[in-house]
């Protein structure tokens, strides 16, 4: 336990405290009573030193004023306005007290103003009523106003200086105005004049706030104050007033005859305080170090009576904070009701540290076999997952995650619907999760297709198992999807595979069958051609038979090897003499063939007839499938160091993803009158040259056909 819980400790603290504080407060309350008469005494000095102070200056402001005003006087005095105009320039340009100025006729008519920015405000405005101008004119004399607000929206004191004639008759008056909240003479007289939280302020004849500490208070009305009432009523002296707004205060305050304004200033008569400011510190400085003397005296005196407990009570803190090694040793250990505490505490102590081993042994032993049992559901290629009654996966492997491209993490506790794009399908997961949750039996689905972010196809063998937990009554399912791509694609190449060799066989025996009629149903009809004057049947005629030809020797080459001559040959060259060869007819359909060969790309080992076939067929289908025209482009590069890359990019109709699937297939063609044939000689003869042909396409964005040819395919 701390020492500052001791209740023994705080009885002998809060007496010795008493008697201090009692000391103390009585040593305060004889020197409030004392020290604000001195204080009030001082401030009296310092605001009727500052009320001279202000006075004189703005005696002085005054003198100043009167001596411009009786400067303008004696230089108009012919009174011609360009003559007033180019002065109140000079003045407002180089008189500190001066901010702006205005000529008035007699009628109040405006007709000259300093500084321009004036012509708006001044617009359609007469001065006739302003009491300023109506004095200037009565007494002929210079005139100093009270504060007024003007047309600017400003607060300001006007001087009007009368323009005499020879018969001392007023031609106009010249106003010169002092913008107070702005004016620099006034701000600084009243800034230089503050004391602390003292401050002065000058009111005109009518009470009204001409220069303030704050700019905002000036025009404030303050006739109301009990100071401003006696300068009102011409008096000067000091006293203490309570005011409305500033509360109580100590004013010195003179009135200044020649303006009939007054000068006031005032300080809160909360702040006498500062005059035994110093003195308060020191009681409380002195307090707080005979709090502190008292304090360690008190604790050591009770120091020796609390240290068993206290020690025990760290000790219980440290087993709180899991370090259970903690026991208390040494002479704590006796007879007493501390002492057999203690005593009982180490043995507490003793059977947490032992219970706490066993529990991290388990905690360890639990953690291996979790992370164990993650790697058997990351290491196998399947995918095993589990689903809650929501549809929402609660625990997946590797496998699923990496095939729809994300990570486990993201996919738990989200469903199916967030990854698989197919929505019938997911909506037919989730039917089949339904029904396993509810009758709890098992669930095969022999083969169904899975299509990732990308578009990759896999297929897969799924049981679905329900599992029922034990707390919560709650049924999931646990899916195992096996992967059967690789037997699909198996079973697809052998379906081909029978279905190439029925094809040969039934070519071999078609082609040959028909080849020698048909050669002289040719020759017979190219004789009889010229016995007719109508020859347009015959070439029909002669045009169909040569598309028989064409179809049976392109069986002849599924139905046996053909003769090879390969040699080292540049395909550039080839695939120019094709794109040569195509060109008129590309032309008469509006086709434009555009070639983009490298230039270091090396000879190939390739039978040279074969790949022109090729090129030959690629390049038609291509022509054929641009209804409208357009562009095709060649582009001949190297993929990597053992092999080229030929690549024909058209702008075609395209061709959809699932018919792609099935180009090389034999009599399947997207030409209405093809027959597939030319597509799958194609791929048998880039086949024979170890080579690969990809197609990809959009519909109606055209058609990429990539051919990948070896370089050295001896």
């Amino acid at each position: 336990m701390n020492t500052l819980r001791s209740f023994l400790f705080w009885k002998i603290f809060l007496i010795n405290l008493f008697i201090i504080f009692a000391i103390l407060g009585l040593v305060f309350f004889m020197s409030q009573t004392a020290l604000p008469k001195l204080a009030k005494e001082t401030y009296k000095d310092i605001t009727d030193e500052t009320v001279i102070r202000l006075h004189d200056q703005i005696h002085n402001i005054t003198l100043e004023l009167q001596e411009l005003g009786t400067q303008i006087q004696n230089e108009s005095l012919d009174g011609e306005i360009d003559e007033l105009s180019d002065q109140i320039e000079k003045v407002v340009n180089y008189s500190s007290f001066v901010d702006s100025s205005t000529i008035v006729e007699t009628d109040g008519e405006i007709t000259g103003y300093y500084p321009s920015d004036l012509e708006e405000v001044l617009k359609n405005q007469n001065f006739a009523d302003r009491s300023y101008v109506q004095n200037a004119i009565a007494t002929k004399e210079i005139y100093i106003s009270n504060i007024i607000s003007a047309v600017t929206n400003r607060f300001v004191v006007v001087v009007a200086i009368p323009i005499l004639n020879d018969e001392d008759e007023v031609l106009r008056v010249v106003n010169l105005i002092i913008r107070i909240g702005e004016n620099p003479i006034f701000n600084s007289v009243i800034k230089n004049l503050q004391i602390g939280d003292a401050h002065a302020y000058i009111v005109d004849s009518e009470g009204t706030l001409i220069s303030h500490l704050s700019p905002e208070r000036i025009g404030e009305n303050r006739s109301s104050n009990p100071v401003v009432q006696k300068v009102l009523d011409e008096k000067s002296g000091f006293e203490e007033v309570i005011d409305r707004r500033d509360g109580s205060m100590f004013a010195s305050y003179k009135y200044i005859p020649t303006l009939e304004w007054g000068v006031v200033a005032q300080v809160p008569v909360s702040t006498t305080k500062v005059f035994f400011k110093t003195f308060q510190e020191t009681l409380f400085f002195l307090s707080l170090l005979l709090f502190f003397i008292l304090s360690v005296l008190t604790a050591l005196y009770t120091k020796q009576i609390i240290k068993p407990i206290k020690e025990l009570e760290l000790a219980v803190g440290q087993v709180a904070k899991g370090n259970f090694n903690e026991r208390i040793t040494g002479k704590q250990i006796n007879n007493s009701e501390i002492g057999k505490l203690s005593q009982r505490f180490n043995e507490m102590a003793e059977y947490i540290e032992g219970a706490k081993e066993n529990i991290e042994i388990k905690e360890k032993l639990l953690m291996e076999q979790k992370e164990f049992l993650r790697k058997v559901l990351d290491t196998s290629p399947n995918f095993i997952y589990v689903k809650d009654s929501k549809g929402q996966y609660t625990l997946v492997n590797k496998s699923i995650a990496t095939f729809y491209g994300t990570s486990v993490d993201e996919m738990l506790n989200k469903s199916e619907k967030d990854f698989n794009s197919d929505l019938v399908q997911v909506e037919r997961h989730l039917q089949e999760d339904q029904l396993v949750m509810e009758t709890l039996q098992e669930k095969h689905v022999d083969e169904e297709v899975l299509v990732d972010q990308n578009g990759k196809i896999k297929w897969v063998q799924t049981t679905k198992i329900p599992l029922q937990l034990v707390e919560s009554n709650d049924v999931h399912i646990l899916c195992v999807s096996n992967d059967i791509t690789e037997r699909k694609l198996v079973e697809e190449t052998i379906r081909k595979s029978d279905k190439l060799t029925v094809v040969g066989e039934l070519a071999a025996g078609v082609a040959h069958e028909i080849r020698n009629p048909l050669t002289s149903i040719q020759g017979f009809l190219q004789f009889l051609k010229p016995n007719y004057k109508d020859e347009r049947y015959f070439d029909i005629m002669l045009s169909e038979i040569e598309r028989i030809k064409l179809i049976i020797n392109e069986m002849l080459v599924l139905s046996k090897p053909q003769a090879k001559n390969p040699e080292m040959k540049d395909v550039r060259e080839i695939c120019q003499m094709i794109i040569d060869l195509l060109e008129s007819q590309a032309n008469l359909n509006n086709i434009e063939i555009l070639t983009e060969f490298d230039s270091n790309i090396p000879d190939i080992w390739c039978e040279t007839n074969q790949l022109k076939q090729v090129f030959v067929n690629v390049l038609k289908n291509a022509m054929e499938s641009m209804i409208d025209g357009g562009q095709i482009v060649v582009q001949i590069k190297k993929n990597d160091e053992e092999t080229i890359l030929i690549r024909f990019i058209d702008e075609g109709i395209g061709i959809e993803q699932k018919r792609i699937e099935r180009l090389g297939e034999p009599f399947y063609s997207t030409k209405e009158k093809g027959t597939g044939l030319g597509l799958m000689v194609s791929y048998r003869i880039i086949e024979q040259h170890n080579g690969k042909i990809k197609f990809s396409s959009k519909k109606n964005q055209g058609t990429t056909v990539d051919i990948i040819l070896p370089i050295n395919n001896k």
